[in-house]
């Protein structure tokens, strides 16, 4: 496995560039695009239980977080679905950096951006405030094979009864190059898509299920959400600026093997060509869990 050089003093592997913003915002649209929803339907549903059912007496407001906000499109996006119509939820994003945030005079009043660290205890005001806590694509913050920091910090923001959801991408089980025919090869899109793989243990993933279990959590469960297949190319190209990201931040831009890395991209985006047909397949996966009451 590779030892990570990242040029951010916090850690974080990946850019925070206007492109890295917008590579990050498109992939929103695509996640959202193949899973089919924002909030997991069991979530949902518990939400809508919860406001119509007297439990929420006081009307105090559904709380819901998004940890690792980014550019805070997550929440934009959903302050907005139909998902959410007629509930009364207060939105607060994190994250560790404010570089993507917008300025707060340009945010809803409904929605509170701000910094906190998902591999640290959370501040004591958010200490079981949040009904849902949402978090996406943090795979390079698990360190050692191990995501239970993380899952602690969401046990501590959330209320009893309230849920987690997940939003990872599985890189041993569902992220694969496809071909249209036996005839067709694309070693160069397989090469620039195993190197992912390659940089760190990502079993966890799998495993995220049994060990949100392990640690205190009820009714855990995970599904993987296939995109249709005219989306394929998209989520090819879209992983190709992923690659060339990581290329970059995960082991410096003067680094040898990020260099080699990003000379044989050009090579397997020709491979995604008409003419070759080649695709990267890949599936998100969903988990959800709920704290005990």
């Amino acid at each position: 496995m590779a030892d990570p050089i990242s040029e951010n003093s916090d850690g974080y592997r990946l850019g925070r560039s206007y492109l890295s913003a917008s590579r990050l915002n498109l992939q929103h649209f695509m996640w959202k695009d193949a899973q089919g929803f924002l909030l997991h339907p069991t979530v949902q549903s518990a939400l809508r239980r919860r406001q119509e059912s007297g439990q929420n007496e006081n009307k105090e407001s559904i709380s819901v977080a998004d940890l690792a906000t980014g550019t805070g499109i997550w929440l934009f996006d959903l302050i907005k679905s139909p998902e959410v119509s007629g509930l009364n939820i207060q939105y607060h994003g994190f994250d560790i950096s404010r570089a993507l945030f917008p300025h707060k005079s340009w945010l809803p009043n409904s929605i509170v951006l701000s910094t906190s660290n998902l591999l640290e205890e959370p501040p004591r005001p958010f200490h079981g405030l949040f009904d849902v806590v949402h978090i996406r694509l943090v795979l390079s913050l698990v360190r050692s094979n191990s995501p239970k920091p993380i899952i602690q910090h969401i046990k501590t923001l959330l209320k009893p009864g309230g849920f987690l959801q997940w939003d990872e991408l599985d890189l041993f089980n569902h992220y694969d190059v496809l071909v249209p025919s036996p005839e067709s090869k694309a070693p160069n899109m397989t090469a620039t898509f195993q190197k992912p793989k390659d940089l760190a243990n990502w079993s966890w993933v799998a495993k995220l299920p049994e060990t949100l279990l392990e640690e205190g959590f009820q009714e855990a469960a995970q599904s993987s959400h296939e995109p249709n297949p005219e989306m394929l190319k998209a989520w090819t190209h879209l992983d190709f600026c992923l690659a060339e990201e990581l290329s970059l931040h995960w082991y410096g831009p003067e680094d040898e093997v990020g260099k080699s890395w990003r000379a044989i991209i050009p090579k397997g985006a020709e491979e995604a060509d008409e003419s070759i047909g080649a695709v990267l397949r890949v599936r998100p996966t969903v988990t959800i869990a709920r704290k005990p009451f």
